[in-house]
């Protein structure tokens, strides 16, 4: 073996195990796994979320928002209703 190959071994032999005890250190450092965070909610569940926020805002402009964000849901039928009797002056039942 030729002296230049043997020192390029040595070399890198020498920076492998310098490395070792980062590497152990690292895996302790890692962020939270995402499985551990909470579920995302059912569609269906965070439409009806939307649409209770838009009651309790009681706007023609929170009605108009949850209906451009959520148009082709089957909900969007009651917010367009609960925004016309609004716009009307109409108390919700």
């Amino acid at each position: 073996m030729s002296r230049r190959l043997a020192a390029f071994l040595l070399a890198g032999l020498a920076l492998a195990g310098s490395g070792a005890g980062d590497a152990a250190a690292m895996k302790e450092r890692r962020p939270i796994r995402s499985t551990e965070l909470p579920r995302p909610l059912d569609p269906d569940v965070a439409v009806m979320t939307e649409l209770e926020a838009a009651r309790r805002a009681g706007t023609l402009a929170a009605y108009d928002l949850f209906i451009r964000r959520h148009a082709n849901h089957r909900l969007a039928e009651v917010g367009r209703r609960e925004r016309a009797a609004l716009a009307a002056g109409k108390p919700r039942r």
